[in-house]
């Protein structure tokens, strides 16, 4: 199988090409792959939304957590 990748410009042309191409014999439209978060990605994610916590030591980060 041979593969074409096109790049278009002006997106109001994007239907009328599409019926172009599946209306011919043994023409399939692929569609694009998903991209898919890294865990790192994630975590630049949550540090831009804020939601992070800080923890001057390991007693005071266990007490964060238990809520002692």
């Amino acid at each position: 199988m041979t593969q074409l990748t096109i790049n278009i410009e002006d997106k109001s042309i994007l239907p009328h090409l599409k019926k172009i191409l599946n209306a011919i014999e043994g023409v399939s439209i692929a569609k694009p792959a998903r991209k898919r978060k890294t865990g790192l990605d994630e975590a630049y994610e949550d540090v831009r939304a804020g939601r992070i916590h800080t923890a001057e030591n390991a007693d005071d980060l266990f007490k964060q957590i238990l809520g002692v």
